[in-house]
């Protein structure tokens, strides 16, 4: 399993506690270190809209006043692989009962449902 992030992250605290918690083992991908590029977004475009990968509360996407803009997903997809910060957080790939899924965001209960039945 890997979880993308950004370590000063609220969210990514979150799911981290959450993991370690739980003795769920996880690989720790900092974007501010290893940006994720277009190949990869596109792949996680199969399990989620590219404009809903957009984190409106970074401070890129206020900068940007994305806010206002009506974007597609291929515009999504230049936006976040120019702005990885732009990236709702923690985004985690996992492969549970030997399916790919994946994980964006850190909602407890979602969370609980996934990783712990």
């Amino acid at each position: 399993m890997k979880m993308y992030g950004i370590k000063t992250c609220a969210s990514v605290k979150k799911a981290k506690a959450f993991f370690d918690k739980n003795s769920i083992a996880y690989d720790f991908i900092d974007l501010d270190k290893e940006p994720v590029g277009k190949d990869k977004l596109e792949k996680w475009q199969e399990f989620t809209p590219a404009t809903s990968m957009l984190n409106p509360r970074s401070k890129a996407y206020r900068d940007l006043d994305l806010k206002n803009k009506k974007l597609t997903d291929k515009k999504a997809i230049d936006l976040l692989s120019k702005e990885n910060s732009l990236i709702k957080r923690p985004v985690i790939e996992h492969g549970l009962n030997g399916e790919n899924k994946f994980t964006i965001g850190f909602k407890e209960e979602e969370y609980c449902s996934t990783f712990l039945s």
